[in-house]
């Protein structure tokens, strides 16, 4: 693809929308059933509708002053592409009326506007409510979850419902504590497009402003040990790097900063559900990777729970989770190292005893034992029971 067609595929659509009912489909743009229009909307709210080339997708849990931090710093992307915004909020009605009024209220980055919905089923969303970010034709639309239907059940939600409006061409996945630079998703697109990759990731920083990297791009599975590590950890932001090298290594991309094109998203199919939460992301990148998976070096996306990741002060949760989805994503994807996996897993266990916190040794054993036996989709109550006093975030 040329320069000059990098630069149209950037560009708003110009035509009214419309309802599009089938599946999910790619339209090129300018081309195919005409995508609906968001609000070009000032302070005081009145709309002069405009085109949306991206969506962003968000997935909430309690959270609503990480959501209204990373959505002040999406006030302040580039024009273009041009993007909507899109919450599904897995914490309930309580929390969904919070987070509206966190975005909404005089401090918040949004503003309330007059308008009506798309008619798009629902699916596994109770209730939308609709809003506009300030200063930006941005509509930003909140939804609330007939329950927690963890992370990657959150983030299909979203897609669902997306996928019956027509016109955009991408989808950027944003975990709520993220704070991306203005030139986070340009940079994205542009690399989706130029390289032909249908994911594309970020670079991660553990913090705003940080001069070392907590992942470019992603990270690439050792089959040696059976576990995923972080491409580019611990680099200085401008250090040299071979980047070819680097999207040959990918085999995830991080699912803090997550762009998926159109086409990739039809051809790969929506995250599964099995995993609930951790390794959704690593699975969804080992499928999409005949489709290709990209680095974005320029696109920066600051995420402070990257810094928990090697952490042994985690909670239940986490150490289940992460013990019994291990197994599963060896047994979909290595199936012939799944006995060597699980002794790794057995050791990984250990090592929470030997660093004194044997509550977390018993849950990782629980979690490897859970994976043996074929558990798949929400923990047991015992475990889920956590989720009401931790905030369900991607590391």
């Amino acid at each position: 693809m040329n320069v000059q067609d990098a630069k149209i595929a950037l560009n708003p659509i110009q035509h009214r929308a419309q309802r599009e009912s089938g599946p999910l489909s790619l339209t090129r743009l300018g081309q195919g059933p005409q995508p609906r229009n968001i609000g070009n909307c000032g302070e005081l709210g009145s709309c002069d509708p405009k085109p949306c080339a991206v969506m962003v997708l968000i997935v909430g849990f309690r959270n609503p002053q990480d959501i209204c931090a990373c959505l002040t710093a999406l006030a302040r992307a580039k024009t273009e592409p041009s993007f909507d915004i899109f919450i599904c909020e897995n914490g309930g009605s309580k929390s969904f009326r919070e987070l509206f009024e966190a975005l909404s209220n005089a401090e918040g980055p949004c503003i309330t506007v007059e308008n009506e919905l798309p008619a798009v089923p629902l699916g596994r969303l109770v209730q939308i409510k609709r809003l506009v970010l300030k200063g930006r034709s941005s509509r930003v639309e909140i939804a609330l979850a007939e329950r927690n239907l963890g992370y990657a059940g959150g983030v299909n939600a979203g897609i669902d419902y997306l996928s019956k409006i027509p016109g955009w061409q991408g989808i950027w996945i944003l975990n709520p504590d993220s704070q991306p630079e203005p030139d986070a998703l340009s940079a994205l697109v542009q690399r989706s497009i130029t390289a032909n990759k249908g994911m594309v990731g970020s670079t991660i920083l553990p913090v705003v402003g940080g001069d070392y990297i907590h992942c470019r791009g992603g990270l690439y599975w050792r089959k040696l040990i059976m576990r995923p590590a972080l491409l580019g950890y611990r680099q200085r932001i401008n250090e040299p790097f071979d980047l070819e090298a680097m999207e040959d290594r990918l085999d995830c991309v991080s699912g803090a900063s997550l762009y998926v094109s159109r086409k990739c998203l039809e051809q790969v199919g929506p995250m599964d559900e099995r995993f609930f939460l951790y390794y959704e992301d690593a699975d969804w990148g080992i499928r999409a990777k005949r489709y290709g998976l990209g680095y974005a070096s320029a696109s920066i996306v600051p995420h402070k729970g990257g810094t928990t990741i090697g952490s042994f002060n985690r909670s239940q949760l986490s150490v289940y989770l992460q013990s019994r989805n291990r197994i599963l994503y060896i047994r979909m994807h290595f199936p012939r190292s799944l006995l060597w996996g699980s002794l790794l897993s057995l050791a990984y266990a250990m090592q929470y005893l030997l660093a004194g916190s044997p509550r977390n040794f018993k849950t990782a054993l629980a979690g490897l034992w859970a994976g043996l036996k074929g558990e798949i989709g929400p923990p047991p109550p015992h475990i889920f029971a956590e989720i009401s006093e931790t905030l369900v975030s991607r590391n």
